[in-house]
């Protein structure tokens, strides 16, 4: 659901596949992204200390036991795309400003709707907020990258200025073109406390199901980018999909040196 869908055609082209397969040698680090799951099936959370869930599918109670094993929980809330499967779909689906490629089932959004901004601060933030959770792992801030206008820069500038005054940390995950622009204007610690990026070192075809290994100019690319934004003061996470147990000990190598966490992803519906 929320991997870097704009880079699909570079990676498909440059990208050396092979099937995705379980892998046995995941990071110890204690990150987890499972946006697949829900309540009823916390067995997976047991070996993870940092998780980031869907809150629509938790019960605050849940939530708490998680906590009360000594987990931080983060919630996902998508600020810059609608899913037509969301109950709110149908209020905003006149705020659409396209299809959002390879995922028919979403859309991206004018983020610089008060009437979206107001949702998603006041609404399904605070919802979250009072469902216990530690903080939030906001996705499609890649909007910018796709729609980049004042408006829109401004728009996910107010939304997270707006879930900032719950006192909540919040990760970026993705949105490398709006983070540089706010690195460079000096706000970005203002507004946010980390970036998870995806597939730094790993790809994805969706239509085949299969992961491979990044191409080099991706993974360059990536990598200088996170150096800019650990030299900015923010916390790094990376999520990758089915890095082999090769892989997965020089990603593990490349994110203690550099003091990130990252977690390698069975599926790509994050179970």
């Amino acid at each position: 659901m929320i991997f870097k869908k704009w880079l699909l055609g570079i990676i498909i082209a440059l990208a050396c596949l092979v099937p995705i397969v379980s892998c046995s040698s995941k990071s110890t680090q204690g990150y987890g992204v499972f946006l697949g799951i829900n309540g009823g099936q916390m067995d997976r959370l047991k070996d993870y200390n940092l998780i980031v869930i869907d809150p629509s599918e938790f019960e605050a109670e849940q939530i708490k036991e998680l906590q009360d094993e000594g987990k931080t929980v983060y919630g996902y809330i998508n600020i810059g795309a609608i899913e037509n499967y969301r109950p709110y779909y149908d209020r905003f689906k006149n705020l659409s400003l396209g299809l959002y490629e390879n995922w028919p089932d979403e859309e991206w959004l004018d983020v610089s709707s008060n009437q979206w901004q107001d949702f998603i601060v006041n609404e399904l933030g605070k919802d979250y907020v009072d469902k216990g959770l530690d903080g939030f792992f906001l996705d499609n801030a890649d909007v910018y990258y796709h729609y980049p206008t004042d408006d829109i820069f401004e728009g996910i500038c107010q939304i997270l200025s707006g879930l900032k005054a719950y006192k909540h940390p919040l990760i970026i995950n993705g949105g490398d073109v709006f983070v540089t622009k706010c690195i460079k204007q000096d706000i970005a610690k203002s507004l946010f406390d980390g970036v998870n990026q995806e597939a730094v070192f790993t790809s994805i075809n969706f239509e085949k199901r299969s992961s491979g290994i990044q191409a080099e100019k991706e993974r360059d690319y990536f990598q200088g980018y996170l150096e800019k934004v650990k030299q900015a003061d923010l916390a790094v996470y990376l999520l990758e999909y089915g890095a082999d147990p090769t892989l997965a000990r020089e990603i593990d190598e490349y994110c203690q040196k550099n003091g990130f966490r990252w977690y390698n992803a069975d599926d790509l519906e994050l179970k």
